[in-house]
């Protein structure tokens, strides 16, 4: 072979070397093209996503916290209004009606000031039965808060009545009536006892405010706890003075929890208690005042009288025996084992119940309806 020949067939292999390796680099390039897919527009659509998980009955979904803005949760209602409103009186005890007489100390004695103190109250309760937790006699001391007396026999010394105070020399007044189970006065004639002393020197007579018109605070007074707290009475006695519309009469006036502008109310007619219903937990102020028609004051040292008393209803209610002057029954609030003794019948009474019995429900009931099912008192306007 010629040298020409051998450089052809040499240049011959190299060009078929050449194209077999082109071959390859194509090759190898579409099948890259392929794994790689090619381009966007070749990608598989993308996955469906997971479907939602079922709210089974036991799972409880997830929920976020509302923002600021959202909807607030709902307020409680709102209490309803406090209000004082009249009542019917309770019945007059039967005839005889009961009457009370202060034998001790006797009107203007003269008491040494060293022994006052332990000097004994007496009294004389006609037509009256009375008992722990029943019918009871308020013995008041100078305007101060009345003590309850269930044993009319037993004597009771001022010091008991002077709520803690000294009694100075000078001028004192003492007063009592009947009282029921739940605190309203007897207001029948000869009921109201009202007798002045002095302790020490005696002075002059004849200035002598029992003669004048005198108003006698007696309810609300003190703690009031549980069913205790709802219808409460307000109650007091006048002397020497007639009630009458347009003419003299009382001024209520309550302010406490609840109350936004001063309750008031006006007696024209004594003998109408007044109730306090829808009493919140708090302290409460109630105002007494005798005054003329022209709605001016009329003077006298026990003729205006402010009171505090205090509410709870969550607390244990006491019993009317129990609690001796705090909290006990009023008219309209449950009152279990209470029972009004009150005068005597003229036909024989019933073992344990000496008295008359007003219709239930009424004041002075010894089974009154609760507040809450059967209002004892007409809605006043």
């Amino acid at each position: 072979m010629t040298a020409r020949a051998v450089e052809s067939s040499a240049a011959m292999r190299l060009a078929r070397t050449a194209l077999f390796v082109s071959v390859l680099a194509l090759t190898g390039a579409g099948i890259g093209a392929v794994a790689c897919g090619g381009g966007n527009d070749n990608l598989p659509p993308p996955p469906p996503p997971p479907p939602a998980p079922s709210m089974d009955a036991g799972v409880t979904p997830v929920t976020t916290t509302p923002s600021a803005t959202g909807t607030a949760a709902p307020s409680k209602p709102a209490a309803p209004p406090v209000t004082l409103t009249p009542g019917a009186p309770s019945p007059d005890p039967a005839a005889p009606t009961p009457t009370v007489k202060i034998t001790a100390p006797a009107k203007d004695q003269a008491l040494a000031a060293d022994k006052a103190g332990d000097f004994a109250v007496k009294l004389d309760v006609k037509n009256w039965q009375t008992a722990p937790g029943s019918s009871h006699v308020h013995l008041i001391l100078d305007n101060k808060p009345y003590k309850p007396i269930y044993d009319t026999k037993a004597p009771v010394k001022l010091s008991e009545l002077a709520a803690g105070e000294a009694l100075t020399e000078g001028r004192h007044v003492l007063v009592a009536f009947p009282s029921r189970a739940n605190h309203e006065s007897v207001k029948t004639k000869d009921a109201l006892a009202i007798v002045p002393f002095w302790v020490g020197k005696k002075g002059d007579t004849k200035d002598d405010p029992t003669k004048k018109p005198m108003l006698v605070y007696s309810r609300p007074k003190g703690d009031y706890k549980g069913e205790m707290a709802n219808h409460v009475l307000v109650d007091f006695y006048v002397a020497n003075v007639t009630l009458a519309e347009g003419k003299d009469h009382v001024n209520i006036t309550v302010t406490g929890p609840g109350i936004d502008k001063p309750l008031e109310g006006k007696v024209e007619k004594f003998g109408t208690p007044y109730y306090l219903d829808n009493l919140q937990n708090g302290t409460y102020e109630v105002k007494l005042e005798l005054v003329d028609g022209s709605n001016k004051p009329i003077e006298g040292p026990w003729n205006s009288t402010t009171r505090k008393f205090n509410v709870d209803h969550e607390a244990p209610a006491e019993t009317a025996g129990g609690h001796g002057d705090h909290g006990a029954a009023d008219a309209g609030a449950p009152a279990a084992a209470t029972k009004d003794a009150g005068a005597a019948k003229p036909a024989p009474a019933a073992k344990g119940d000496a008295g008359p019995r007003p219709p239930a429900g009424t004041p002075g009931s010894p089974n009154p309806m609760p507040m809450q099912t059967a209002p004892l008192m007409p809605t006043h306007k």
